[in-house]
């Protein structure tokens, strides 16, 4: 699988090929073997000085391990050199293939979460990408599957989702119950990417909030742009 990928992964039309390649090699690798290869991939793309990230692109949408599937994600959205075209083509990559007709029923959430989980302001760009293209029902299926934890950049996309798509108030309200209880706290961070580009690849913690401190950043927000049930259920979650 690095082999095929390494040869590949300049070719923007093979992913395909590679996620049926990817289904042999999976039949056959455990979970541990598989997560060991995606991490020997990125020391050689770390190499390359980030040629070959493509190459990460089957494991994250064709693994049925959805861990797997978000270490790829965010490997392959870290080392993803700067292109003329786009800052972060990794990410650009992630939400064209969560946008496009899906590939693979159980990749979408993965490479959604990823991005979210990044509390990277950043990328709040890509996201709203995501918002503009994404239909109604597959938008709403996403967040209400999303494991995403709460951040600077995965709550104010959210909010902003809230804002512009009042239909979409169920969904929202139900990845925003969701998050509190997968983190104690609310950071704003950088992340040093393309990561091979800096001698320490530790992401930056700039600030964070306790959860009742961010839920009390978000309330204006929320408030008329819920029912008075869904506000009851966020603010019990976030207290």
């Amino acid at each position: 699988m690095i082999a095929y990928g390494l040869v590949t992964c300049n070719e923007t039309n093979r992913l395909q090929e590679g996620i049926e390649i990817y289904t042999l090699f999976e039949t056959n690798c455990s979970d541990e073997a598989r997560s060991r290869c995606a991490m020997q991939l990125s020391q050689f793309v770390r190499q390359r000085q980030g040629n070959g990230w493509r190459a990460l692109l089957p494991f994250a949408v064709a693994d049925a391990n959805p861990s797997i599937r978000r270490q790829a994600a965010f490997l392959a959205l870290t080392l993803a050199p700067s292109s003329e075209a786009d800052r972060f083509p990794g990410a650009a990559e992630l939400v064209r293939l969560i946008c496009s007709p899906p590939v693979e029923e159980r990749s979408p959430i993965a490479m959604l979460d990823t991005i979210m989980s990044l509390a990277d302001l950043r990328f709040m760009p890509y996201l709203q990408r995501i918002s503009s293209s994404l239909p109604d029902n597959r938008l709403a299926r996403l967040l209400k599957e999303s494991t995403a934890t709460p951040n600077a950049l995965s709550c104010s996309w959210l909010l902003d989702v809230l804002e512009t798509r009042a239909d979409l108030a169920d969904a929202v309200t139900a990845c925003l119950t969701g998050m509190p209880s997968r983190t104690g706290e609310v950071l704003d961070v950088i992340i040093p990417i393309p990561s091979w580009h800096f001698k320490g690849e530790a992401v930056q913690n700039l600030h964070g909030w306790t959860i009742p401190e961010y839920y009390a950043r978000m309330a204006s927000r929320l408030q008329d742009r819920v029912s008075p049930e869904q506000l009851a259920s966020i603010q019990s979650s976030w207290s």
